[in-house]
């Protein structure tokens, strides 16, 4: 997409989605406040659509414009497949999603609201469904930690510099999972070949970074 003149990517966009959603996300990367708007109304053609055809139901929980096939992209980004917004009720039913993929996406928002996000995928997954987690570990920022300064600033960028509100160590990711009711906690790697969706990661790639600065976390919808 990124080597896609403007007229293929609006050609793209309009394959996919319909002319009026292309015209308005193009709109909306310039207005926000107008994407805000019309977007939830905008795009909701497509997720019915998604809805209606999806034979396994895979979620990218707030990931912008990093879009896939077979899977419905969910952000306030216009470049997203549809408008959600994490911080609110998701638009789906109970127990209807498969699986959900969550990149680098929770540390975005704080404590409350990540939890409040944790307890609003349980309910829309289905029994036996399964969440993906990558985020900030910061059991490793912490245990790089010393007296130089490029460790301090390591530190001080990670909180600062990217919107971060709340980062977790591996212990309070896997607590807040647990409280949420989640099972079968399953501690991964970047692009795990033993994940079903570990072939999704790319965080690390997109914008260069080492995998290990980051945590992956796979748990469990119980079965009943």
């Amino acid at each position: 997409m990124a080597s896609m003149s403007l007229i293929g990517k609006f050609a793209y966009y309009q394959s996919k989605y319909g002319i009026f959603h292309a015209v308005a996300s193009y709109i909306g990367r310039y207005n926000q406040y107008f994407w805000k708007i019309i977007g939830p109304t905008i795009t909701r053609r497509y997720l019915d659509t998604w809805l209606e055809t999806s034979e396994f139901r895979l979620i990218n929980l707030g990931g912008g414009s990093n879009c896939f096939e077979g899977c419905l992209t969910v952000d306030i980004d216009p470049r997203a497949d549809t408008y959600v917004d994490i911080t609110k009720k998701l638009p789906f039913d109970n127990a209807s999603i498969d699986a959900i993929f969550c990149e680098e996406v929770l540390e975005h928002v704080d404590l409350q609201l990540g939890r409040n996000l944790l307890k609003e995928c349980w309910r829309i997954l289905k029994p036996g469904g399964i969440i993906r987690i990558a985020t900030p570990n910061l059991n490793w920022f912490t245990e790089q930690s010393s007296n130089s300064l490029t460790a301090c600033d390591n530190i001080n960028n990670i909180f600062y510099e990217h919107g971060h509100r709340y980062l977790y160590t591996q212990q309070a990711l896997e607590f807040y999972c647990q409280e949420t009711g989640f099972t079968n906690l399953n501690k991964s790697t970047y692009k795990d070949n033993e994940s079903r969706l570990g072939y999704l990661d790319s965080h690390a790639e997109r914008f260069n970074h080492s995998p290990e600065i980051s945590q992956y976390l796979e748990a469990q919808k119980p079965v009943q």
